[in-house]
């Protein structure tokens, strides 16, 4: 019977399963393309006074690698460090008001960096604090089980997230490095086929004799031929 139950119950954990994945929590999240010899400032202002946390990348370009700032409304740099690949930056949203996060790509002189970052709360807010309700309740058994799906599925989408990111890098460095074996092949080709010809040309050389002229040559004195 309890099969039974379990199974006449599969269509409304389906439902709740997707209003899990659907309302999802406060997160902003952008890839970029930062030009050499430029900078980027995003401005984020936060709706509560909670701990969030700020991740970046940089997926592609020269050494894969950024400056990186990151200051508060009042001008307070809780974050500043200078060609950085990845990095997690916990903070404390206390202050009110646009928190300001730069990149800067002013050392590359010739390559653009390509950066993904992300904002997201380090704390996963129940469905129904997400939703709005703010009033406590004690959650019926329905409502925990949907909240600790919404925990995981945060959980599943931040480790796709990070998957992506590093199948994006290996995609890169992959046609990096088919790039290059190809221009490799074909200089390669190009001398194999060049030193064919030159051996060719000297082998030629080996097999060819310069016949000098038979003719006799008169002696202008005597009217006889020179020896």
């Amino acid at each position: 019977m309890a099969s039974v139950q379990r199974l006449k119950n599969l269509p409304l954990i389906f439902t709740l399963f997707l209003l899990c994945r659907i309302i999802s929590s406060e997160e902003s999240s952008l890839t970029i393309e930062l030009p050499d010899k430029e900078k980027w400032c995003f401005n984020h202002e936060f709706s509560k006074a909670a701990p969030y946390i700020f991740y970046f990348k940089v997926i592609r370009g020269g050494n894969n690698d950024v400056d990186v700032k990151v200051m508060t409304p009042n001008g307070r740099v809780i974050y500043n460090e200078k060609r950085q690949n990845n990095g997690r930056v916990e903070m404390d949203t206390t202050s009110r008001g646009a928190y300001e996060f730069c990149f800067s790509n002013d050392f590359s002189t010739l390559t653009h960096k390509v950066v993904f970052f992300s904002i997201r709360s380090e704390e996963v807010e129940n469905l129904a604090v997400e939703k709005g309700e703010r009033k406590p309740y004690v959650p019926t058994a329905t409502e925990a089980a949907c909240d600790n799906i919404h925990a995981s599925m945060v959980g599943v989408v931040e480790n796709q997230k990070e998957y992506r990111l590093k199948e994006a890098i290996g995609r890169h460095l992959a046609e990096v490095l088919n790039t290059h074996v190809l221009w490799w092949s074909i200089g390669q080709t190009a001398v194999i086929f060049l030193a064919g010809v030159g051996q060719v040309l000297v082998l030629k050389t080996f097999f060819t004799e310069n016949l000098k002229s038979s003719k006799p040559v008169e002696n202008p004195q005597f009217g006889f031929p020179r020896n």
